[in-house]
């Protein structure tokens, strides 16, 4: 009958649209509000521009030195990074309580430079200024990786992470 199931359907914006917002101007989440009254999209995909280079840390509370295992509890004090090009989407504040019923999850960090170099060196100043005090997170695991080599000459693949984790568990084995 060629008739089609679905077995799951995510109609949702994926976590790093703050990426595509940087790079192009626009603001995928309010596209989306006259999308669902059956209006069109109000640009074309000719009209997209896309300027200059962004990344994103997804900020979870997470234990990166314990196999990245939810590390719950209160946020005793916490301290967002700010200034040109950073751009924090967060639903945390001081004394929330992070649970392990939910997505552990706290904050998306997106940065923006003319070049990658910008961005990146915006990303080393924004993860060394931000603070997160009651919980651990993976701030600690971001702020290596973004010093790494390879990252920072952006040569990277999809084996970026496991080869960056061989290295660091070999280090601490040779400190050990």
């Amino acid at each position: 009958t060629r008739d089609f199931y679905f077995l799951e359907m995510n109609t949702r914006l994926q976590v790093e649209h703050p990426v595509t917002e940087l790079v192009t101007g626009r603001d995928l989440v309010r596209e989306q509000f006259p999308v669902a009254t059956g209006e069109p999209l109000s640009f074309t995909q000719e009209e997209v521009d896309w300027q200059g280079h962004a990344i994103e840390c997804r900020i979870y509370a997470e234990d990166p030195a314990n196999n990245f295992f939810p590390s719950p509890g209160t946020i005793e004090h916490l301290q967002e990074p700010a200034g040109p090009g950073i751009r924090i989407d967060s639903g945390v504040t001081r004394l929330t309580e992070v649970s392990i019923h939910y997505d552990p999850m706290i904050a998306k960090l997106a940065v923006w430079g003319r070049t990658r170099k910008e961005a990146t060196e915006r990303l080393q100043r924004a993860l060394d200024e931000y603070e997160v005090v009651g919980i651990t997170t993976t701030l600690s695991f971001f702020r290596e990786v973004v010093k790494h080599e390879e990252f920072v000459s952006g040569h990277l693949d999809t084996g970026f992470i496991a080869r960056f984790n061989e290295r660091r568990a070999a280090a601490a084995n040779d400190s050990a």
